[in-house]
């Protein structure tokens, strides 16, 4: 099938981390793009919830792999007496396929039906998938991260065995005596 040349505009950090990840922002476009007919007697709820939906579940694989959720909703909370606005309440996606409802930085509400999200709160497209690609980047640098940690620990176990291991002391009799057992070797006979 011939191609025709498309001119898309994505912000150059979403570029930069998804260059870092190994993703092809065209190649993704394409085949996003393939599978997309859309008329305007189709925008009602429904068809953006079942949307949002299909979207979600295309994202749930990789949040699993990677062991992160995604931002998919804004909203504030408002006191209900005053009506003052006092802070961000954001809905995250888990790879489970299940919404984090965090207010003030506390997850107040755990569920799975999309629903529970007023349409209106969706974050864009473009939003989530920019949001997506900094969880995965963050989560590939934790990784990271937690490799040289994990390799850090190893090797103070190794040298603290070392340690331990060249300190044993041989079985000797001092003056006829038998060296006293210490508390370890008391408590196994």
């Amino acid at each position: 099938m011939p191609k025709e040349k498309l001119t898309l505009t994505v912000d150059k950090e979403v570029v930069e981390k998804a260059k870092k990840l190994n993703l092809n922002i065209s190649e993704i476009t394409e085949l996003a793009l393939k599978g997309f007919t859309f008329s305007p007697k189709e925008a009602d709820q429904e068809a953006l919830y079942k949307s949002y939906q299909n979207l979600f579940d295309s994202i749930r694989p990789l949040l699993k792999k990677f062991g992160t959720s995604v931002k998919v909703a804004d909203d504030w909370e408002i006191d209900p007496q005053t009506g003052i606005q006092y802070g961000d309440v954001e809905t995250t996606l888990n790879s489970d396929g299940s919404f984090w409802l965090w207010v003030l930085e506390e997850v107040h509400e755990d569920f799975k039906d999309i629903t529970k999200i007023p349409i209106g709160n969706f974050l864009s497209p473009k939003d989530i998938l920019s949001d997506l690609i900094d969880s995965l980047a963050k989560a590939v640098e934790r990784d990271k991260e937690r490799l040289k940690e994990l390799e850090l620990a190893k090797r103070f176990v190794d040298a603290i065995s070392a340690t331990v291991g060249s300190r044993e002391r041989p079985e000797t009799k001092a003056r006829g005596k038998k060296r006293p057992k210490s508390r370890l070797e008391r408590t196994k006979t």
